[in-house]
């Protein structure tokens, strides 16, 4: 990303005649922002565009932004591409921010839109918003001035680092919406002190969001997915804090008529070496891998138990039912029993704390 960031002044500074000419003459879109007006009942647009004036001294990017309303989303960009400074680009988005309101009744009708669009790719990374998407669209700082580009490189490295955002492309979301057995889920941002941050996990039943999850069921869903490199969980243990890191995480998931079964051997090591007691005793670590199976368990049936209440399979638990058995029962995982059987076992070779170390 830094080198795209370094690339695209030098994109428009090109002196060719006739393709400076063509640049130009182009608005090049980065990122669309959706959103939805239950009062007019319009959809409302907003692309945030690169200027094409850069600062010679400086050779700094800048972006601009434009916002169309209209009932109909398709006239919506229309009219806020009129107000751009040159004809509107759109095969360089990177983002699609949408409101709320537009995920939870509306989204069916974009991803229509979208797919039936010829100018519009899918590849783009989507998410929801809190704040409403022409807010963050005009949000920059001295850091990361471009928008869209600071929220591509949050997604990128919260979902590697932090284990709980979806580094997630449109056209992967619709696939998930659209296959039997299975729905989608997207990470949830916020803003503070002009700062963006991930603000949860919004699950989807069929094309609408029925709820957020939290930053900490976000790291659980990951975990199931076998979607995470090293989440860090912290337990109570005689009366003391202890903080683990999993690592090598391999979950199995199975269906039957009878109930949902999850399996997995995580590996984990502690992350401080200055706990009360006796790290060196391995009945110790028995015991630290007995109370963190157990919690684990208890936080995996929560999460599979609030995917059950809102209806919502992000786990494809209909698929996986409908693989083993060719039973296209899409709603019989809803009111499964579950069983979580999940262990933890720390590393016992030696006090090695250090979760980046090689295993």
């Amino acid at each position: 990303m830094k080198k795209l960031i370094l690339i695209i002044p030098l994109f428009f500074l090109l002196t060719g005649c006739s393709d400076y000419k063509e640049v130009n003459e182009l608005a090049i879109v980065s990122a669309i922002g959706i959103d939805y007006d239950d009062l007019t009942k319009e959809f409302i647009v907003t692309l945030e565009t690169f200027n094409n004036k850069v600062e010679k001294e400086s050779s700094k990017v800048t972006t601009y932004t434009r916002t169309g309303k209209d009932k109909a989303i398709s006239v919506a960009i229309e009219k806020a591409a009129d107000k751009l400074s040159a004809r509107a680009y759109y095969s360089h988005i990177k983002l699609c921010v949408l409101s709320l309101n537009v995920a939870q009744e509306h989204f069916e009708e974009i991803c229509d839109f979208i797919l039936r669009s010829t100018y519009l790719r899918e590849n783009f990374q989507v998410v929801t918003s809190k704040i409403a998407p022409e807010e963050v669209l005009k949000i920059e700082s001295d850091e990361n001035p471009i928008s869209s580009i600071a929220l591509n490189l949050l997604l990128q490295t919260n979902a590697y680092a932090s284990n709980y955002a979806r580094d997630l492309a449109f056209d992967v979301f619709l696939k998930e919406i659209i296959e039997f057995g299975s729905d989608g889920a997207m990470s949830v941002i916020n803003v503070e002190n002009n700062n963006f941050y991930i603000d949860g996990l919004a699950i989807f039943n069929n094309y609408n969001l029925v709820n957020i999850l939290s930053n900490e069921e976000a790291s659980i869903y990951n975990i199931l997915q076998n979607k995470i490199k090293k989440p860090v969980f912290s337990l109570e243990f005689n009366g003391k804090n202890v903080s683990i890191a999993l690592y090598d995480i391999t979950s199995k998931i199975k269906v039957t008529k009878d109930n949902i079964t999850v399996d997995g051997t995580y590996k984990a090591k502690l992350m401080e070496d200055t706990p009360s007691f006796d790290i060196k005793d391995e009945k110790v670590l028995d015991a630290l891998d007995q109370e963190f199976s157990k919690y684990l368990n208890k936080e995996i049936t929560n999460f599979i138990k609030t995917c059950q209440k809102n209806k919502s399979d992000i786990l494809y638990l209909g698929k996986n039912y409908y693989i083993n058995t060719r039973d296209k029962n899409e709603s019989l995982w809803q009111n499964l029993s579950i069983k979580s059987q999940v262990k933890v076992v720390i590393n016992k070779k030696g006090l090695i704390f250090n979760i980046y170390e090689n295993k």
